[in-house]
């Protein structure tokens, strides 16, 4: 699964649509009511992001189509108008992050293909990110990688556990064995977000430090969203 990058699937989806023929489309489904011209557009293999604005679409017109009343049909048709407007900008935005990433990928590359969740997260988690950059298109890669550690241990929130009804042993392992996997995901998609957002911004890859231990909210005790912010402690940053 590809967490912060465009699949090759989406990428040849997104290369397969035309943005002019499918406003005409849009507008097409718009005046017979139904979506079925679309279909001949991979918009569903584009990313979720296009597939729930064309799901979110079709079901306006849907509605449209099933309107009776005068005043009804109005509603529904400019709800249907805004979101065939909002289909056709998702696959435009979409368009631009695949040739910011071909951009990117000149210079650097952040691998999110092969981090894999754990079988049983424990209190003590951490999460490995591996990427190539180099500073000029003629330069040979260099790879590195940077390990998250992170130990989850927030502080008790006494008012909220007095308020919960009593739970079975069993039920509160389960409970908790979800919140570590929750954590370690939220760990996981910071890192990454992380590293990519350093190395983007202009940063050198060889100041990437190879350990970073993940900041806590200072009252919760938590991750927070600055807590993979490892350049505070990057060697020269």
């Amino acid at each position: 699964m590809s967490l912060i990058n465009l699949t090759a699937e989406e990428k040849t989806a997104l290369d397969a649509v035309d943005e002019a023929e499918l406003d005409r489309l849009i507008d097409d489904a718009l005046e017979c009511g139904r979506p079925d011209a679309l279909r001949r557009l991979p918009l569903w293999r584009c990313g979720p992001y296009v597939a729930n604005s064309l799901r979110n679409f079709e079901q306006a017109l849907s509605r449209f189509d099933a309107a009776k009343s005068w005043a009804k049909r109005e509603s529904t048709e400019q709800d249907a108008r805004r979101t065939g407007m909002k289909l056709s900008s998702a696959v435009s935005q979409m368009k631009h992050r695949k040739e910011q990433e071909e951009r990117e990928g000149r210079l650097f590359f952040v691998d999110d293909g092969m981090i894999f969740h754990p079988v049983r997260p424990g209190r003590t988690m951490s999460v490995t990110v591996r990427y190539r950059w180099r500073e000029s298109e003629t330069d040979p890669w260099t790879h590195g990688d940077i390990t998250f550690g992170y130990t989850h241990d927030p502080r008790p929130d006494y008012a909220r556990e007095a308020s919960k009804p009593k739970m079975s042993a069993a039920r509160k392992r389960r409970e908790e064995e979800e919140e570590l996997l929750h954590t370690w995901e939220r760990l996981r998609d910071s890192a990454l977000s992380s590293v990519h957002r350093f190395l983007s911004e202009g940063g050198e890859g060889g100041k990437i430090p190879r350990t970073y231990d993940a900041t806590v909210d200072a009252y919760e005790r938590r991750l927070n969203n600055y807590s993979t912010d490892f350049w505070h402690l990057a060697p020269g940053a």
